[in-house]
């Protein structure tokens, strides 16, 4: 380069100015391009995050929604096994009595629970079931018959009577 007049020095001087100034004019836009960049890219996640906080709270009120209906379910299904249960107690009420039976004797029969147990929880059964004027001795009278008849049986045990249903069909 020793060779070069300096007038071509002087031109490639100004030619590698020129080049350094493009290069740093070209920075300067570079990195306001990427403060762009930075400031969209900012806002675009904070889009992001609001649309997710917005898609939470459907998804809560959704669920709230269909944890609501499933209890309204549960609510019905309670009520249906219920009324099915009186349906049954119904039919069972309202059947012709077994042969050697009134229909009182065959009612009690029929509406207790087949499990051994004390006079007392048969005798709050038979109340839940209705029998609300029943007494308590006049339900003894009626489970002595039924024993008579072959259709219970007592046990004492432990100093208490227990009674159980004779499956009679």
């Amino acid at each position: 380069m020793a060779f070069l007049k300096d007038t071509e020095r002087e031109q490639l001087r100004q030619l590698v100015k020129a080049c350094l100034l493009e290069i740093s004019k070209l920075k300067i836009e570079l990195k306001k391009c990427q403060k762009e960049s930075s400031k969209s890219m900012i806002q675009e996640h904070g889009k992001l995050q609001e649309l997710q906080i917005k898609q939470n709270k459907e998804i809560q009120k959704k669920e709230a929604e269909i944890q609501k209906l499933l209890n309204q379910l549960e609510e019905k299904d309670s009520k249906i096994e219920e009324l099915q249960k009186v349906k049954d107690q119904f039919k069972l009420l309202t059947q012709k009595p077994k042969k050697d039976l009134t229909s009182f004797q065959s009612n009690v029969y029929l509406l207790l629970p087949d499990r051994e147990d004390k006079l007392e929880n048969l005798y709050e059964w038979i109340i839940d079931m209705g029998f609300t004027e029943l007494t308590l001795q006049n339900f003894e009278h009626a489970l002595r018959n039924l024993e008579r008849k072959g259709y219970y049986r007592s046990q004492e045990r432990d100093g208490t009577v227990l009674w159980k249903k004779i499956d009679k069909d």
